[in-house]
């Protein structure tokens, strides 16, 4: 509140998935803020014009309420000199939620000629930090990352997580399971991408080491070259005890798939660098919807406490993947009170509420 008044906000995002977990989240928890009125700037048509669509909406919203804050959301780093000019005079906090040069370098993006773009793209990275006014990105570890790499003061970045919006569920709520459910079977569920992080050779790897007990993965997502490795490696190791989905609409994700899993698999599970440092967004909703979620082991001091909020494992190790799932299959009945463990967690960190108190210092004057 600034002399009585509204703080203006102007969220700034052009990314080719207008819903994206990041934009929603940070968009609800902006909205929760009551000194602050949020003015959108986010695209809606997925594909190249949306950077016309979100540009002129930022133009629009500077002439007419001349906000007080700028936060240029999701790789905002293909549009940061423009909104930039836009902003002028204005303070513009950015969101270096994943650093594209880090992709492309660290966790072989595009291959060789992705680590070649990534040096390219390194000192262009660079500037957009140094001439935002103040950063924010998802982890510890990623801040302590960005400070390193980028040499930037550690005290002008906040971290704000990801979290997870969906609709409330009651506790125990049952839901139909996943096709394949029967009596006396671990559901175990993943979704994503199958980014080198998520680690989907240590799962498929840890699927053949429980292919004689009684469990079944259900697994979706993947394409391209991803999907293609997933279902080589699926043939190739035999494994009946896995069932694939290439895509499912998020609805039936929040209520089909999750409410009828026993078990669902967070991660990362990759070790790569990335997987490191973060937290994925698929464990937020795990949490969220009060399932007992495998979580891959960083530094992050996020409040994770194994087979109390969660099950940890070791990165990059598909053995003590499947250690930690036999000892699901053991202690099945202790999974629900983790899960609910795991919900009291989300709340407390993880919210729409925490990710309002969170954003709140990178909206203030400069520090």
């Amino acid at each position: 509140m600034r002399n009585g008044r509204k703080l203006g906000v102007c969220y700034v995002v052009a990314y080719k998935d207008p819903g994206y977990v990041r934009t929603r989240t940070m968009r609800a928890a902006l909205q929760r803020l009551n000194d602050c009125v949020l003015y959108d700037a986010t695209n809606k048509r997925p594909g190249w014009t949306r950077y016309f669509e979100t540009i002129a909406k930022a133009v629009r919203i500077r002439f007419r309420h001349n906000p007080d804050v700028y936060i240029l959301g999701f790789r905002g780093h293909e549009i940061f000199w423009i909104v930039r000019l836009i902003a002028m005079g204005k303070r513009l906090v950015f969101d270096e939620f994943m650093s594209p040069s880090d992709a492309l370098i660290s966790e072989k993006k595009l291959g060789s000629f992705g680590r070649v773009l990534g040096h390219i793209v390194l000192p262009l990275e660079r500037f957009c930090l140094r001439k935002s006014d103040h950063c924010i990105t998802d982890t510890v570890m990623h801040k302590d990352f960005i400070a390193n790499r980028f040499t930037i003061a550690s005290n002008n970045i906040d971290v704000v997580y990801v979290g997870a919006t969906t609709p409330e569920f009651d506790e125990g709520r049952g839901g139909k399971a996943a096709p394949g459910d029967s009596e006396g079977i671990l559901n175990v569920l993943f979704y994503g991408t199958f980014l080198p992080l998520h680690g989907m050779d240590v799962i498929l790897k840890a699927c053949q080491l429980m292919k004689d007990k009684s469990i079944v993965f259900h697994i979706i997502g993947g394409k391209g070259k991803a999907l293609a490795d997933f279902r080589k490696t699926r043939n190739e190791l035999e494994l009946s005890n896995v069932q694939h989905k290439t895509w499912v609409e998020l609805d039936e994700l929040q209520s089909v798939f999750i409410p009828g899993a026993d078990l669902c698999l967070g991660g990362p599970f990759g070790g790569t660098p990335q997987a490191m440092r973060v937290i994925t967004g698929k464990t937020m909703q795990f949490l969220a919807q009060s399932k007992p979620a495998i979580v891959g082991r960083t530094d992050e001091p996020a409040g994770f406490v194994d087979r109390e909020n969660c099950l940890l494992v070791k990165q990059a190790s598909p053995r003590h993947l499947a250690e930690v799932l036999d000892w699901a299959i053991a202690n099945k009945e202790r999974l629900p009170e983790i899960g609910r463990n795991g919900r009291k967690l989300f709340q407390e960190r993880f919210s729409v509420e925490a990710i309002a108190e969170q954003l709140k210092p990178a909206l203030s004057a400069r520090r």
